[in-house]
């Protein structure tokens, strides 16, 4: 879900779309604007439909053993991934082969207004999105209780009829809540606001108050030299400095996005008592700044943690509520390891280095196609279609973050997983196998078998709970069976355990080469054009 938000945020932010030639629509005929609505507008019955049919596949496989459970799990996962593969196809279509942002910008003249125009057209988008959640609501739901359950001790085979009560440090903290909604009574309202506040506002917010910056700058930029800000009178020079403040904007917003999503999620302190505590002493003893850690309410239907914040006075470690009900407290700590880990290795910052380096990429994408195109195709003057320039500065960027975000935040995740093995190993309870690098009878350096296969039930047991099946892929983490199998055989071979330990410090210091490189090619485009365009 993430990625198409992503997508559809690149698109509408891309003006000069579709490409002159692209569209499969007329945009001079009279009925231009019916037939692009039939068009735009078929996605909402199309994920309906298939939202419905995964739905009532899941619920048809769902009989009360393990088995049902695994297979209702891979039937929702496959109808998930089916529409949203379906959402981003329509996306494409829409922006690219239709004049819809055509017909929303000129026709409708809604481009004179800030943010409405980009509204406008995600608006069949999310319809379907939404519409599609209504639709496998009652199977999510369902499967959500069902791995609440726990084996019947008459009827192995068979799962009690309500979850099991647990009473713990965990639960304790959930009762000592302002709230504590759970799964078996949450209604579609709440569950249609949950998912579109953690799939969707997560990123749509930042990118709104993004979107409607560059529409005031770039009026700005349009108007007199002699502004609140004078302007140098060069085209060029003018956009440059406009585009530079758009770049300081965007990342103002996202640096202070966790403030705004402790508020967009439905968060608060985690309670003071024995589980906090514990997490307390664990930042201390790997020494992990943070503003607060936040009970996260999904209305049970979430499990999972996460870290906000590139820097600590604005840094927020969440555990959703349904992670406390579920887990064992060994297991709760595991998952909390993984999200510190993510801290201590920095990942964040690099995710956003990363970003800096697409953008290099892109503009390069652009910059490249315009010389072959002058050097080798352009025949009687003629000039480039912006718009297609445009279009290959977009693939590239969706493609850096389509292969090349995956791939390193698959990597980084296995480095959490790692850190997660490390932070609780001081709190193993006990690891009797004797061949244990850590707490054998000769300590070496290696991972603690005893915390390597509690990490791994860890994994095992919040892809079931999320009904995800073991072996699902993952645009951002990878499967969990994947990342199983990796901890167990970095258990088993420290030399592949040095290996990835290096390989990842080899990818920080390329993207770090990279970002150097990018602003040193970037100085040097523009530094003569600049100097010219202010006069000096």
């Amino acid at each position: 879900m993430y990625f198409v938000i992503i997508m559809a945020f690149a698109l509408v932010l891309s003006e000069k779309l579709p490409p002159e030639g692209f569209s499969l629509i007329s945009f001079a005929t009279a009925n231009t604007v019916a037939a692009t609505l039939g068009i735009v507008l078929l996605q909402i019955p199309v994920i309906a439909l298939m939202a419905g049919i995964g739905a009532t596949r899941t619920l048809y496989r769902l009989d009360g053993t393990d088995r049902g459970h695994d297979a209702a799990a891979d039937e929702l996962s496959f109808f998930q991934h089916m529409c949203m593969v379906t959402v981003a196809g329509f996306l494409v279509t829409s922006m690219i082969f239709t004049p819809w942002a055509r017909v929303v910008r000129e026709t409708w003249d809604l481009d004179r207004f800030p943010l409405l125009p980009e509204l406008v057209l995600l608006a069949p988008m999310m319809a379907g999105i939404t519409i599609g959640w209504a639709m496998s609501y009652r199977a999510e739901k369902l499967l959500r209780i069902d791995a609440m359950r726990e084996p019947d001790a008459q009827e192995p085979e068979k799962i009690r009829d309500v979850p099991p009560k647990r009473d713990n440090d965990a639960m304790s903290a959930l009762r000592s809540a302002k709230k504590r909604p759970v799964a078996e009574g949450t209604g579609l309202f709440a569950f249609l606001f949950d998912k579109m506040r953690h799939q969707v506002l997560i990123l749509a917010v930042p990118m709104c108050i993004i979107v409607t910056a560059k529409h005031f700058l770039y009026a700005y930029a349009e108007g007199p030299a002699d502004g609140l800000i004078p302007l140098p009178k060069d085209p060029t020079t003018r956009m440059l400095i406009i585009s530079c403040m758009l770049g300081t904007v965007s990342f103002v917003v996202l640096a202070l996005a966790p403030v705004m999503l402790r508020y967009i999620w439905a968060t608060e302190p985690l309670p003071d008592g024995p589980l906090r505590k514990r997490f307390e002493r664990i930042c201390d003893r790997i020494g992990l700044r943070y503003r607060e850690i936040l009970l996260w309410h999904t209305h049970g239907m979430a499990v999972n943690a996460a870290v906000m914040g590139f820097v600590a006075p604005i840094r927020f470690i969440l555990v959703s509520d349904a992670l406390l009900e579920s887990m064992e407290e060994e297991e709760i700590e595991a998952v909390f390891g993984h999200e510190a880990g993510h801290v201590r290795h920095w990942h964040l910052p690099f995710f956003g280095i990363f970003a800096i380096v697409s953008m290099y990429a892109a503009g390069g994408a652009m910059i490249l196609s315009s010389i072959i195109y002058t050097k080798f195709i352009q025949t009687n003057g003629e000039q480039i279609d912006q718009a297609i320039v445009q279009l290959i500065a977009l693939v590239t960027l969706l493609g850096m973050w389509l292969f090349g975000f995956s791939w390193l935040s698959r990597r980084f995740e296995r480095q959490a997983d790692l850190y997660g093995v490390r932070c609780i190993t001081p709190d193993i309870r006990q690891c009797q196998a004797r061949l244990c690098p850590v707490h054998g009878a000769k300590q070496r350096e290696g991972l603690c078998i005893g915390a390597t296969n509690l990490f791994g039930r860890t994994l095992s047991r919040i892809a079931e709970l999320n009904g995800i099946p073991k072996d699902a892929p993952s645009w951002r983490h990878g499967s969990i069976q994947s990342r199983c199998n990796l901890l167990d055989r970095f258990k088993d071979n420290v030399d592949s355990l040095r290996r990835f330990d290096t390989s990842i410090l080899y990818i920080k210091l390329a993207l770090l080469s990279l970002t150097v490189l990018g602003t040193v090619v970037a100085v040097w485009i523009y530094y003569e054009p600049v100097k010219d365009g202010l006069g000096l």
